[in-house]
């Protein structure tokens, strides 16, 4: 027979374990609060629920302090919660249906930082697609690197080279990544390409990156038509504005700015030498890009193509370009039918390349912005 005596000490144990769980459920007085009162002090006052056109659902709370938190579930079981202070202050966690996951902290004064970590499968999924992976946070670039966004980027292990695309509410083609080195220092990312809902960029492994509206706002391309290619290219420094606020996008440009302009987008050295373009000149030289002959010499159409076909390792096209003021044994025929293969020109219209016509600051932007969009 078992034996069901206890000691005092056990019996006085489960009395107060009884006890305890009575207050809790508010069976006995004298206790310490009441069963009519609420332990909320902060309770939600309101609560809205809407159905999206998308399919989508969004639940909306706002609480008596005046904070308003919003969960949005969609249809493919992937969720947003965001939750303002009235401070201004806010918090959104995210979770795609494919398991990546994102967080954007904005403070009460605007400081917005923001981690993504992207799962295996993202990676796999847009890998084989040909696409790039689509964090799962937004955030809106700033004119000033000081208080630009920062994003954290963790891929999983042993993803190598994969493109990935930043969210950005206000993107415009002069929006960069500059990547921030562990020691603090800051990169542009030359080819961070802007797209139609934020930033593409190249991670292998993690990356932590500020977004930052880097426009030139030169006052002689307002309305150019060449416009946003000059903003993509002045932003990211492949060429230059004549000063501050002149471009001067229908100028000619000559051999060495050219090489300059060549060699910048490469990432060679152009730190010293006895004249500005020597060091540009030299590798130009050695990569086997131009000659080096004739610095201040303007080029023109065909010329710039074809080092810029040179630039890129002289890819060899696979159909030839049939413009019929290029014949098949010009020097520059292969890199005229690469640069339409690959929708960096369409030539002028009637069926004319025009390789001897002049090759303007606006046109070199142009071809450049094309060449990165295809990279």
């Amino acid at each position: 027979m078992m034996n069901t005596s206890i000691s005092r000490r056990q019996f006085l144990k489960a009395s107060g374990l009884a006890a305890a769980g009575a207050c809790a459920a508010g069976l006995l007085t004298g206790c310490g609060g009441s069963s009519s009162g609420s332990s909320d002090s902060n309770p939600v006052i309101k609560t809205e629920t809407k159905n999206n056109a998308d399919g989508s659902t969004t639940k909306t709370e706002t609480r008596r302090d005046g904070s308003v938190t919003q969960t949005t579930t969609g249809k493919d079981g992937g969720t947003s919660k965001t939750e303002t202070k009235p401070n201004g202050s806010s918090v959104t966690e995210n979770k795609a249906a494919d398991g990546s996951t994102g967080t954007v902290k904005t403070d009460k004064n605007g400081q917005t930082t923001a981690e993504t970590k992207v799962s295996a499968k993202a990676v796999e999924d847009a890998k084989r697609n040909g696409e790039a992976v689509k964090a799962p946070v937004e955030v809106k670039a700033s004119r000033d690197s000081s208080t630009a966004p920062v994003v954290k980027v963790e891929l999983p292990r042993n993803s190598g080279e994969t493109k990935v695309e930043i969210p950005v509410s206000n993107v415009k083609s002069g929006t960069v990544a500059v990547l921030v080195h562990p020691d603090g220092t800051e990169e542009i990312l030359k080819n961070s390409i802007p797209t139609e809902d934020g930033i593409q960029l190249t991670v292998d492994g993690n990356a932590t990156v500020k977004i930052v509206d880097n426009s030139k706002g030169f006052i002689d391309t307002r309305n150019h038509w060449a416009e946003d290619a000059i903003d993509f290219v002045s932003a990211r420094g492949l060429v230059n504005g004549m000063s501050d606020t002149i471009y001067a996008p229908n100028n000619s440009t000559t051999r060495a700015q050219l090489w300059t302009i060549l060699a910048r987008q490469n990432d060679a050295d152009l730190t010293g030498g006895s004249v500005w373009y020597e060091k540009a000149q030299n590798w130009a030289k050695d990569k086997g890009v131009s000659d080096g002959a004739n610095p201040n010499a303007a080029i023109n159409r065909a010329q710039m193509v074809t080092m810029l076909w040179r630039a890129v390792g002289q890819p060899a096209p696979a159909t030839a370009a049939t413009f019929t003021d290029v014949s098949a044994d010009a020097y520059y025929a292969d890199a005229v039918s690469w640069a339409v293969e690959n929708g960096i020109t369409t030539g002028i219209g009637n069926g004319r390349f025009d390789p001897t016509g002049a090759c303007t600051r606006a046109q070199i932007a142009a071809f450049l912005t094309r060449l990165y969009a295809e990279k």
